[in-house]
């Protein structure tokens, strides 16, 4: 994508409040809150916690609740995306069915929310929007909040796999030094560097070639929404962004690279896909090229580090 953006291309990915707010009574539109956060262990470690509590205590009215861990992971294989009779089953619980459209909120920009966006999509729902400003902004304003575990009606929902929006290790493996695919790492750059460690036992890095681009940075930190048209288009740049260019994002474990997919598609760019299972396979696989250091800077390649460990999953 060349040129100055002026606009978002798909403005339609993002609820206002007040969009929202006109329509809590819609019964086509199902809201779901997926707040999360990492909370420091004994031993001074960070671990991912879903904010049940925080959803008792206070949310938008008729909201469900969805763990974008545990809800939106394989029970047999948790390195990567739910079942799709699972996810079935978990959307019919939720009164989600095909025909509804869903806000999805958090209280980070999206960047935890967005989880259950891409999943919604790769199993064929598009009718999915995150909330600008997400839950920060909706209590800023004022807006009304309730204590009430609601109780949906059960809705039949049907998954649709969309396997161009997802890739696994042998393809990011081949799209490596490719001119006409582009690898992003999306997590914060101590992770992207290697001066930190994401995992227990996992090598630290990225994977070779890779830009950092990480999904923070696309959020207004003062305000949780996501940043104008052109402020995206300069954190974008260095990824020189064309059609025809694919772009395969990664992070953790396929949540803030979840995000950076959000901020390509609101930008237009949709020939991009999610390497779902992201660094909780690939950094611990010793077959797995790795790189640390800035981009173009390679300190070790198929080694191992031992840096300071941080969270489970992100």
């Amino acid at each position: 994508m060349t040129g100055a953006v002026v606009a978002y291309r798909h403005p339609e990915a993002l609820a206002s409040t007040q969009w929202l707010a006109d329509r809590l009574d819609d019964p086509s539109v199902r809201v779901v809150d997926a707040r999360f956060d990492l909370r420091a262990t004994a031993g001074g470690a960070l671990e991912g916690v879903a904010e049940r509590d925080a959803y008792r205590e206070a949310h938008i009215p008729g909201a469900v609740f969805v763990d974008v861990m545990s809800d939106l992971s394989d029970l047999d294989d948790p390195v990567v995306v739910v079942s799709p009779d699972r996810f079935e089953a978990l959307m019919g619980r939720l009164g989600i069915a095909n025909d509804s459209t869903v806000v999805v909120y958090d209280d980070r920009g999206g960047t935890w929310a967005a989880r259950l966006w891409w999943v919604l999509r790769y199993y064929g729902h598009d009718a999915v929007k995150l909330l600008d400003g997400g839950f920060t902004r909706w209590e800023a304003e004022g807006r009304a909040v309730e204590q009430q575990v609601p109780e949906p009606l059960p809705a039949n929902f049907k998954a649709l796999i969309r396997p161009a929006l997802r890739v696994d290790a042998d393809q990011v493996m081949d799209a490596i030094g490719r001119d006409d695919v582009c690898i992003v790492d999306a997590l914060p750059e101590p992770f992207f560097t290697g001066r930190a460690c994401l995992y227990p036992n996992h090598r630290a890095g990225h994977i070779p070639t890779a830009h950092n681009i990480p999904a923070p940075a696309n959020v207004d930190p003062a305000t949780h929404t996501l940043l104008p048209a052109a402020d995206l288009a300069r954190l974008w740049a260095p990824v020189a962004l064309e059609p025809s260019l694919r772009v395969i994002t990664y992070c953790g474990g396929g949540v803030f690279g979840a995000f950076a997919l959000f901020a390509l598609y609101v930008m237009g760019h949709e020939n991009a896909a999610l390497y779902d299972a992201s660094w909780m396979e690939w950094g611990a696989d010793p077959c797995r090229p790795v790189e640390a250091g800035p981009r173009g800077e390679t300190s070790h390649r198929h080694g191992s580090s031992e840096p300071p460990q941080v969270p489970r999953r992100k």
